[in-house]
């Protein structure tokens, strides 16, 4: 693991200060290692990013004891495990006989928030706004366009398969790839809304 100590420690004393972005830049410092570490003891993607925003959702509501913590790699570790351990428990409770198989899943079981208001909080937040311009940015034209049509013109699969004249299938194939890629952005964002 490949951390940035020095930037670790000034984004930590922004976060117990209250600041967003700290929390921000500890989220971007930390997410890969999480992730890795994360699917080390879990192979369950799903599992492991709810973990993620579990993790940073409770580091900002204890943030006033933050400035305690000597060792902020292992502290965030050992909250991170114990977090794990209780959503898979959390999970392994639940009848799981109707679970959506992962190549099968739509947009409404990858977050708990739906996409449109992950959008709108995006476009009311300057900062957030720009993360998701930048995301957006790394989308092919196709996949940009099937996003603007789903999302921010709310219209149907069967709607934008009319209008692209592209399958359902393939208009929901390019749809998951492109919510693939901004993954990561939206999951921070996630984030950002449930802080308030």
């Amino acid at each position: 693991m490949n951390y940035n100590h020095q930037g670790i420690i000034k984004n930590w004393k922004l976060l117990i200060e209250g600041e967003k972005q700290g929390l921000y830049a500890c989220f971007s410092l930390f997410y890969d290692d999480l992730y890795r570490f994360g699917m080390s003891l879990y192979r369950n993607h799903e599992l492991i990013k709810e973990s993620i925003q579990n993790l940073f959702i409770e580091l900002w509501k204890i943030r006033d004891k933050l400035a305690e913590v000597e060792n902020i790699q292992q502290y965030v570790f050992t909250i991170y495990k114990r977090i794990i351990y209780k959503t898979h428990q959390k999970e392994t409770g639940k009848d799981n006989s109707n679970q959506v198989p992962l190549e099968e899943i739509n947009e409404e079981h990858i977050s708990v928030h739906s996409y449109e208001a992950i959008l709108i909080a995006s476009q009311e937040d300057q900062h957030l706004k720009k993360r998701l311009q930048f995301a957006m940015a790394s989308l092919s034209p196709r996949q940009k366009e099937i996003i603007q049509m789903r999302y921010f013109e709310c219209l149907s699969f069967k709607e934008i398969s009319h209008k692209t004249s592209l399958t359902e299938r393939t208009v929901y194939n390019t749809l998951h790839n492109a919510v693939n890629v901004l993954r990561e952005t939206l999951l921070f964002i996630w984030i950002m809304i449930n802080l308030d």
